[in-house]
């Protein structure tokens, strides 16, 4: 479970999702705990299981409890953001 099985995941025809996948987590100037914390909260923002089981256990490896406790309350104002 990690990023190279959600991007085998995507089909050839997003074939630049699979690519910008890479890049945004792959290549980030961003520190460690800024960069896991961003993907933790769209992952639970994204609403999808799939890519929440593939990329939270790394998240949770590289964040500090509260930089993962953070990234999910940030995650929860980006959803009520998004209903109202």
């Amino acid at each position: 479970m990690s990023l190279d099985s959600l991007k085998s995941a995507v089909p050839d025809y997003a074939k630049d999702l699979k690519l910008n996948l890479g890049s945004v987590i792959g290549n980030s100037d961003l520190p460690a705990q800024q960069l896991w914390g961003t993907v933790l909260a769209t992952a639970i923002a994204s609403r999808s299981p799939i890519v929440l089981r593939e990329l939270e256990p790394e998240a949770k490896a590289n964040l500090s409890p509260e930089a993962y406790s953070a990234a999910k309350s940030a995650a929860a104002v980006m959803a009520m953001n998004n209903v109202f």
